[in-house]
């Protein structure tokens, strides 16, 4: 991946999260031989791991001679851009380090890599909450946390760009199909219900009631069709389907989320949609599988749940960091 590509990757949340997290442990002064091992391995797990820390790394450089002639500029800075793009997932462990380079560094590149123009242009957008949007044809459209859309609705047209996060539709009695944009293609959709899901590298598509055809953005897959009870993953140059059974990726507009089976791992890294802070799961639970309903209210609740049943206990470092462990 050479310089230019790198710099215009788009980073999921949970890694710009678990980069900063590691940023703040290192520099807190309390890291312990354990920990600095732990952070070798996540660098090495993941390129995307590698390229969030380089980014760290290339702001610092970038701001060392801001912070360094006028502090007061760097905690400004950060004060006012937190507030503009309301990042209240990651504000308090930004104010811990607000006033230095990495404080400066992280909300520059919080604000130019992780969407804060798709805020700007939203029609209609979320942060730290899901909310319910009811259109202009009377159909509803549900937004998760930290979701952005771009509507085109009139008397012509029922178009929308979901340009950040995850939404859900749920049809009026208005039978003209709605067409979703996405990086990685268009659904035309002649569906009563559906979720879509927009990540960097893919898009999940699960119809709960009707079709959904979808056109990939390089000509592949043209008027593929999805229909009722199936999941897909999209991405530029493939369709897969997955297995709908293990997580139920609509129950949040319910405040659930359910599960059956699913990888301890990958529970947490739907978990962290909505969980404020970095969880660090021991590998001796790697293989426990997760099953159960559980309220979004209360994600400190779901650590300590999920973690009894696996004969474990969620230990803080700080509200911010949290670790299972037998």
């Amino acid at each position: 991946m050479n310089n230019t590509c790198a710099q215009k990757t788009p980073l999921p949340e949970q890694v710009v999260q678990q980069a900063i997290a590691w940023r703040i442990c290192l520099e807190s002064g309390n890291a312990q031989s354990a920990d600095m091992a732990e952070y070798r391995r996540w660098r090495l797990a993941d390129p995307m791991h590698e390229l969030a820390w380089q980014r760290i790394e290339n702001m610092e450089a970038a701001f060392a001679g801001v912070s360094k002639k006028n502090g007061r500029i760097a905690h400004m800075t950060l004060k006012k851009t937190d507030h503009d793009i309301q990042s209240m997932s990651r504000r308090q462990a930004l104010k811990r380090i607000a006033g230095t380079t990495l404080g400066l560094a992280s909300v520059s590149w919080l604000a130019d890599k992780q969407g804060a123009w798709q805020y700007l242009n939203a029609d209609h957008a979320t942060t730290n909450q899901r909310q319910l949007f009811t259109l202009s044809d009377n159909s509803q459209l549900w937004l998760n946390h930290n979701s952005t859309v771009e509507l085109n609705f009139n008397a012509h047209n029922r178009y929308i760009h979901l340009t950040r996060g995850e939404m859900q539709f749920i049809a009026s009695a208005n039978t003209q199909p709605v067409q979703v944009a996405l990086q990685h293609g268009t659904l035309l959709c002649d569906s009563k219900q559906f979720f879509v899901r927009n990540e960097a590298d893919h898009a999940l598509v699960q119809v709960m009631q009707g079709s959904v055809k979808l056109a990939q953005a390089n000509g592949l897959f043209t008027n593929q069709a999805i229909k009722a009870g199936e999941l897909y993953k999209i991405t530029v140059n493939s369709m897969q389907q997955l297995d709908n059974h293990i997580f139920d990726y609509s129950s949040w507009t319910a405040g659930l989320l359910s599960v059956r089976n699913m990888s301890i791992n990958s529970f947490l890294a739907e978990l962290s949609r909505y969980h404020r802070g970095f969880v660090k799961i021991a590998p001796s639970l790697n293989d426990y599988l997760v099953s159960g309903v559980f309220q979004l209210n209360d994600t400190h609740l779901i650590l300590k749940t999920v973690a009894r049943s696996a004969r474990a206990s969620v230990h803080y470092r700080t509200r911010w960091w949290a670790e299972i462990r037998p």
